[in-house]
C-alpha cells in the first residue's frame, strides 16, 4: 500500500475544538493513515493511502468542515457610529474621592 503525506495550513484551526473537528471530518474518508493537526501551528499533516484516496479530496473534506486551507477569518464590517442619543454618545462627569481609610494604609501614614 502507497502512502503519501500531505501538509495543509489552516488559520481558523486555532483551538482545540478546532483540532477535533478536523480529525473528524479527516477520519470520516476511507485511507487516512494518520493525521497530526496543530492548533498551534495552524496546520493539519495527513498521510494517506494514495490508492484510495488524493490530496483534493482531503482539502474538499476540509473546505466542507469549515476549515479550508489558506482561508482566513473575515472580519465582520463595523457598523457606522451615528448619534443615537444612547450613554455611549453621552458625556457624564464622574466624580470619586478617595477614602481616608485607604490614605492612611499608605505611604508616610501607614501605621504597624
Amino acid at each position: 500500500m502507497p502512502v503519501g503525506k500531505v501538509v495543509f495550513d489552516v488559520p481558523k484551526m486555532y483551538a482545540d475544538h478546532h483540532v477535533e473537528a478536523v480529525r473528524k471530518a479527516l477520519l470520516a474518508l476511507p485511507g487516512i493513515e494518520e493525521i497530526i493537526a496543530s492548533s498551534a501551528l495552524k496546520r493539519v499533516v495527513v498521510r494517506y493511502d494514495t490508492e484510495r484516496l488524493n490530496p483534493g479530496a482531503i482539502e474538499q473534506a476540509l473546505q466542507a468542515a469549515g476549515y479550508a486551507p489558506g482561508e482566513e477569518w473575515e472580519l465582520p464590517k463595523l457598523p457606522e457610529g451615528k448619534e443615537d442619543h444612547s450613554p455611549w454618545f453621552q458625556v457624564i462627569p464622574r466624580v470619586t474621592t478617595t477614602d481616608r481609610r485607604d490614605l492612611e494604609m499608605s505611604g508616610d501614614f501607614r501605621k504597624y
